[in-house]
Parts: C-alpha cells; sequence; structure tokens
C-alpha cells in the first residue's frame, strides 16, 4: 500500500494500540498485557508465545541499536513477535494496518539493511543508532518496499482509530514509544527527505528554557 508522506494531526499511541489489539482479536490471536515498569508494550498469545506492539504514524519501522555496530542488540529484540500497528493513512484517523512479524526475521532484515548501507560509504560520522525499515515504495533503496515484501505478515480485518479523536493529537509524545530521542530522530528523516539531503546533516535543537 503505498501513502503520502501525511500532513494533518498525529493519531494518538493508545488508539493506534486499541485499533491494533481488536485486529489481532479478530485474527484469533488475543492478546494479555504482561506488567512493565517500562514503557514497552509486551503481551502474551495463548500459545505462551510472546508479543511487542510498537506503533508509528508513519509507515516506518523504527528501532534502535544500543551502539553504532551493526550487530548491536535493538529494542525490539526479546520477544517472539512484533506487532507493528500504522494509521492506514500516514497521520490521519480511520482505518489501522497492522502486521505480527517475526522478531528473528525482523532483526536479521534490519541488520542486513544496515550493512548494505555501511556499505555504499554513506557520508556519516559513524554514530547512528537508529535503523528503519520503510513500509512505502518510496523510502531508501536499500530499506523500502515492505509492505509489499512483509505482506504475509498483514492482519487482516477492520479496526478504526475514529472512535478515539478526543484523545488523538499527542505532540508531545514520539510516534514509537514517547521518547523525545526517537521523535527527534523521525523528524530528521523527514527533513533530510524533503531537502534532499544526508540525515547527518540535519540538525535540530530544543531549547527547553523558553
Amino acid at each position: 500500500m503505498e501513502a503520502k508522506m501525511a500532513r494533518g494531526p498525529r493519531v494518538g499511541n493508545e488508539a493506534l494500540l486499541k485499533a491494533g489489539l481488536e485486529l489481532m482479536r479478530q485474527a484469533g490471536k488475543s492478546l494479555s498485557r504482561r506488567p512493565s515498569k517500562g514503557r514497552a508494550m509486551i503481551y502474551d498469545l495463548p500459545n505462551g508465545e510472546t508479543v511487542r506492539a510498537r506503533t508509528c504514524n508513519d509507515h516506518i519501522l523504527i528501532s534502535v541499536a544500543e551502539s553504532p555496530d551493526n550487530g548491536a542488540r535493538l529494542n525490539i529484540e526479546g520477544t517472539d513477535w512484533l506487532l507493528l500497528i500504522m494509521p492506514e493513512i500516514e497521520r490521519t484517523l480511520g482505518r489501522v494496518i497492522a502486521y505480527l512479524l517475526p522478531t528473528e526475521e525482523v532483526v536479521e532484515e534490519v541488520r542486513r539493511t544496515h550493512r548494505d548501507w555501511l556499505d555504499s560509504k554513506p557520508n556519516t560520522k559513524g554514530k547512528n543508532t537508529t535503523r528503519n525499515l520503510w513500509f512505502r515504495p518510496d523510502g531508501p533503496d536499500k530499506a523500502s518496499g515492505y509492505a509489499e515484501k512483509w505482506s504475509k505478515y498483514q492482519l487482516h480485518g477492520e479496526a478504526s482509530t475514529e472512535q478515539e479523536a478526543e484523545a488523538a493529537s499527542l505532540p508531545e509524545e514520539s510516534a514509537q514509544t514517547g521518547s523525545l530521542k526517537e521523535e527527534v530522530e523521525v523528524s530528521c528523516l523527514r527533513v533530510a527527505r524533503v531537502a534532499g539531503v544526508p540525515v547527518e546533516a540535519v540538525k535540530i535543537t530544543i531549547d527547553f528554557g523558553v
């Protein structure tokens, strides 16, 4: 599915999560939440396998590594499955799409595409820890088109965020996990894409004293 970069308000994380859980229920894979002290959304399947839920307003799977090394641990590791939940139209209330992805396969693909990117000799200072897979076909050549590549993992059914309109806009939270760092990284990606420059050339400064 192809969607242009949306310019509207963002859809609330909780609204996306609720819709994603409904799609899982419709697929006969109801989830039960595990107790967690942090923001991680970890669930159990009836068969005992574990699922990490991630939401994003854009059609991108964002992961962050513990270090710039290609083999560094990613913040999407640690469960059997990864449930990625996104608006059907980026940053727009309405129908939601979700993918139930094998974590091991996702991690392998993230590392492969990052390795390919490094092999292309990019203009980078070597400190980047963000690893992204674009579900749109118009992302970076080495890491895009995953809506088609992973279509077999898409959940079938129908769920919407329109009922959650009052909580739809959360400007202070990240589209992923509420992390300011990840929100800045996503913003840098958008600016770099529009400007046609390497993401390393984009710098965002936040003055909390204003």
